[in-house]
C-alpha cells in the first residue's frame, strides 16, 4: 500500500463511505513500484460485498491475475530528432511519442507522460524543444506508474540520441556531453518544458563517474576480452529526474513525548521495505540530538487522520522527512516552555542541546522525559515541499558472447547526486535495486500478447523473465552532494534514480559492443535472441 491518504479518498468516491471510516492495516509487502499507488476496483467490490454479507471478505489474486489486470508500464514508442551546431552544441529537440494506454485509463494513468515532460531535455542545454505525445486505448491491459513513471522512458530516448550524435561526430560520447552540460552557474535553470532544476553539478559528477569507471582504460579490457572470443562495450548515462514531493497538497507528522523519553513520529507514508524508520527516526534523533533507539516510527496507524501523500516518486525523505525535522524542532520549542515554566524562566532563556535543556541562569538540568512527565507531550506540523532533481551518471561495460548473443555485464558504477544522505546504506540499497530493476527491462522483460486476441501470453514467471542476482555484478557507486533548497535538510530523492540511469547506460554498452559486427540499432529488449539475429543481420 504506498498511498492511504490517496486510496481513502478513492474509495470513499467511488463507495460513498467518508473517508474517517475507512481504517487501512497495512504490513511491509515488500516494495510497491506505483503498482500499489492507487486503489483498485477490486477494492470497492469488496467492501460491498462485505457489507452485504455483513462479515468479512477475503480475496486473493493469483501471480496470473495480477499479470492479466494490474497496471503495466513502458509501453511506448518513441521517434525524434536532435539538431546540433558546427560546434557540436545542441540547439533543439523534437519528439513524437506513442503512449500506449491500455484498454482503459486506469487512475493516474498519465502520470507518466507528464512526468517525460518535466525532464524532456534532460540534462542539456537545449534552447527548444517539442512533443507531441498521443494516448491511444488499446486492447491491453491497463498502463499505470511503474518505477520511475516516465523519467526513465524519457532518460533512455535523451541518452540514446546523445550517444547517436557523438557516433556522427566522431566524438567522444563523455566528451559531447561534457560540452552540452547545463552549466553549473545557470542554476536554478529553467528548462523549455518549464520544469525548474534547482542545484546540479553535472561536470563534477561526469569526472568523478569516469575515473570511478576507469574510461581510459576500456580499450585495453577491449582487446583483453576479444582475445576470449568475446565483444566488450561500454556505456554511459547522465540522467536526471524528478523526485515527487510536490504530487501532494500537504505533508502531515505528529510527534510525541512521553514520561520514558521516548519519541514516537506519526505518520501516513507507508514503507514497503526501503526503510522509512531509519531514515525518518535518523532525521528526528539527529535534530533532537538523541540516539536513534529513542525514537519510535509509526506509519499509517489505524484511524489515522493525518494527510499525506503516497510513497511513490521518490518523495518520502523530501517530503515526509522534511516535516519530520520541523516537527522536532517544534518539539524543542514547546519544550523549552515547559522547562521554563519549571526552572521560572522565560523561554528564550533556555537552550537546547543533546537531549537537555539548560539555562545559564540555573544550576538545574532538565532532560526531555522530565518535561514530559506530567503528561505527553504533543505536536502536530505539517507542509508542502516542491520537486527535486537528483541526478547521476552511470558507467557499465557488458560482454557480448558471438556464439549465442547472450550478454554479461561485468562492470557497473554510478555517481549520483541526491542531496544530503540520511543513511548511506540505503541510498546504496535504492540505486542497486533500481540498477538491477533497469537491467530486468533491457535484457529481458516484455509483455507479449497475442496478436489476434489481444491475450497476454507472458502471465507468469514461467514466461516473463526476471532479473536475478548474477546479472549485474557488484554495483560500485559513490555521491557527489549538491544541496537541494527546496528542503530544509538539503535532501533530493533517490529511489528510482538507480532504474532511469541504467537503462540508457546498458543499451549503450551493448550497442557499443555490437558495432564492432556492424549492429547500429537494436530496440530493448536485447534479449540473446534478438542480439544473435542481429548479428547475423549485420554480417
Amino acid at each position: 500500500m504506498q498511498g492511504v491518504t490517496t486510496q481513502r479518498k478513492m474509495l470513499s468516491s467511488w463507495t460513498g463511505v467518508p473517508e474517517d471510516k475507512l481504517i487501512y492495516e497495512t504490513g511491509d509487502v515488500g516494495g510497491g513500484f506505483g503498482q500499489r499507488t492507487p486503489a483498485y476496483p477490486e477494492y470497492a467490490a469488496l467492501m460491498i460485498a462485505a457489507k452485504a454479507l455483513g462479515k468479512p471478505v477475503k480475496w486473493v489474486s493469483s501471480r496470473v491475475e495480477s499479470f492479466l489486470t494490474d497496471n503495466h508500464g513502458r509501453g511506448n514508442i518513441a521517434e525524434g530528432e536532435l539538431a546540433l551546431d558546427k560546434d557540436g552544441r545542441f540547439t533543439a529537440f523534437r519528439l513524437n511519442w506513442i503512449a500506449d494506454m491500455g484498454a482503459y485509463l486506469s487512475p493516474g494513468s498519465a502520470g507518466h507522460i507528464r512526468n517525460t515532460t518535466t525532464c524532456l531535455t534532460g540534462v542539456y542545454h537545449i534552447p527548444a524543444a517539442y512533443a507531441l505525445f498521443k494516448v491511444p486505448l488499446t486492447n491491453t491491459t491497463p498502463m499505470g506508474s511503474y518505477r520511475g513513471a516516465g523519467r526513465p522512458d524519457i532518460a533512455y530516448v535523451v541518452e540514446r540520441f546523445v550517444d547517436q550524435a557523438a557516433l556522427e561526430l566522431n566524438m567522444d560520447k563523455a566528451d559531447l556531453r561534457r560540452r552540452n552540460f547545463i552549466p553549473v552557474n545557470a542554476f536554478p535553470y529553467k528548462t523549455p518544458t518549464g520544469s525548474t532544476y534547482e542545484i546540479a553539478d553535472m561536470p563534477g559528477v561526469l569526472s568523478q563517474a569516469l575515473a570511478l569507471a576507469d574510461w581510459s582504460g576500456f580499450a585495453a579490457r577491449r582487446a583483453q576480452s576479444e582475445r576470449r572470443g568475446k565483444l566488450r562495450g561500454i556505456g554511459i548515462s547522465t540522467v536526471i529526474e524528478a523526485s515527487g514531493a510536490g504530487n501532494a497538497p500537504k505533508d502531515e507528522v505528529e510527534l510525541t513525548l512521553d514520561a520514558n523519553g521516548t519519541v514516537t513520529l506519526y505518520t501516513v507514508s507507508k514503507a514497503q521495505g526501503h526503510g522509512h524508520e531509519t531514515t525518518l527516526g535518523t532525521i528526528v534523533a539527529r535534530a533532537l540530538g538523541i540516539t536513534l533507539d529513542r525514537v519510535k516510527v509509526v506509519q499509517c496507524a489505524p484511524g489515522s487522520t493525518l494527510i499525506g501523500g503516497h510513497t511513490g516518486g521518490s518523495r518520502t525523505t523530501v517530503g515526509v522527512g522534511s516535516v519530520s525535522h520541523l516537527g522536532a524542532l517544534k518539539l524543542i520549542e514547546e519544550g523549552k516552555a515547559l522547562a521554563a515554566l519549571e526552572l521560572n524562566l522565560e523561554p528564550s532563556q533556555i537552550q537546547y542541546a543533546k537531549g537537555e535543556f539548560t539555562s545559564s541562569e540555573s544550576k538545574r538540568k532538565l532532560k526531555l522525559a522530565d518535561i514530559a512527565k506530567a503528561k505527553t507531550l504533543s505536536v502536530l506540523v505539517g507542509g508542502t515541499f516542491g520537486s527535486t532533481y537528483p541526478n547521476g551518471c552511470h558507467i557499465s561495460e557488458v560482454e557480448v558472447d558471438r556464439e549465442t548473443g547472450a550478454t554479461q555485464v561485468v562492470s557497473y558504477c554510478g555517481v549520483d547526486d541526491c542531496g544530503e544522505v540520511i543513511n548511506h546504506a540505503i541510498v546504496e540499497g535504492q540505486v542497486q535495486g533500481g540498477v538491477v530493476q533497469g537491467a530486468g527491462q533491457v535484457f529481458g522483460e516484455q509483455i507479449v500478447y497475442d496478436k489476434n486476441s489481444g491475450q497476454p501470453l507472458t502471465a507468469s514467471f514461467m514466461d516473463y523473465p526476471m532479473p536475478r542476482a548474477g546479472l549485474v555484478p557488484e554495483y560500485r557507486g559513490e555521491e557527489r552532494a549538491t544541496q537541494s533548497k527546496v528542503s530544509p535538510l538539503g535532501v533530493k530523492g533517490v529511489g528510482e534514480s538507480g532504474c532511469t540511469a541504467s537503462i540508457p547506460s546498458l543499451v549503450s554498452a551493448t550497442l557499443d559492443a555490437l558495432r564492432t559486427v556492424g549492429v547500429t540499432h537494436l530496440d530493448m529488449p536485447l534479449t540473446p535472441s534478438r542480439i544473435w539475429g542481429a548479428m547475423q543481420a549485420g554480417k
